[in-house]
């Protein structure tokens, strides 16, 4: 008899430790899905957005995050923000090093995220951008020439309307994108070429993106352009929504021109 109470004891707590593994790892697996609905929340009232992005977060074990408040790898999607009425299909931000710390996780109430460090994609649709151009008057039309751009439009040039067709060059700022044309296929007349290149030329500001982002590259697809951007001085917080320090204050967004 006295030999199995040793045996039952031995049961009895690996029992215990297999019962506290699978509430810990229940746990583990539970908590991302609460920590990310409260930065959700707070990114939306922080950036102003008109729905609540959808959050995701990785790392394992979680718990550790949690305890620490430095959750490492947080990936965020916006989705459809317009902004001075040009339409953002979708934002993919991954924010390393979001600092929530534990009581507010507890608490189920989230202040501030402060962030360490933010890259991000940036789309826009040619369907959007030509929308966009539409509704600033332009009678010019972007889309995919390969990995290039094709721009195109029916122009006043010197009183006559002139269909030109061309490729153009994309050039990339903090927060504007500029087409420009560097070779006409249509029409041919090489003295009207300058005037129609300067007509099919556009800048078109992207402005008020979240988490201060700042549009650093260009990729053309099929139907979209995807920018590489980067977020500066990110902090979740609605108290301070749309300030920038530093640098930052002295960009300005400009509207539309059509040069």
């Amino acid at each position: 008899m006295s030999a199995s109470r040793p045996g039952r004891g031995v049961r009895v707590v690996a029992v215990l430790v297999v019962v506290l593994l699978a509430l810990l790892l229940a746990i583990d697996r539970i908590t991302p899905r609460v920590v990310a609905g409260l930065i959700a929340a707070q990114a939306q009232r922080s950036e102003g957005l008109a729905a609540r992005p959808d959050v995701s977060l990785g790392g394992f074990p979680f718990l550790t995050q949690v305890w620490r408040g430095n959750y490492r790898d947080v990936r965020v999607d916006v989705r459809g923000q317009v902004e001075q009425g040009l339409r953002v299909d979708r934002v993919h931000a991954e924010l390393v090093g979001a600092h929530v710390p534990p009581g507010d996780v507890v608490h189920g109430d989230v202040r501030r995220i402060p962030v360490d460090r933010l890259t991000a994609q940036v789309e826009l649709t040619f369907t959007d951008l030509n929308a966009y151009l539409r509704s600033q008057g332009s009678a010019v039309e972007v889309g995919s020439a390969g990995t290039g751009i094709r721009v195109s439009g029916s122009l006043d040039v010197l009183g006559a309307t002139v269909d030109a067709v061309g490729t153009a060059d994309i050039s990339v700022a903090p927060t504007e994108i500029t087409f420009t044309p560097r070779e006409l296929t249509a029409p041919v007349g090489a003295s009207l070429s300058p005037a129609i290149s300067q007509l099919l030329t556009v800048r078109v500001p992207v402005v008020g993106l979240p988490f201060n982002l700042r549009l650093t590259s260009a990729t053309v697809r099929s139907d979209r352009i995807v920018f590489g951007a980067a977020g500066q001085n990110v902090v979740l917080d609605p108290n301070v929504v749309g300030r920038v320090t530093g640098a930052e204050s002295s960009v300005r967004a400009r509207p539309f021109e059509q040069v």
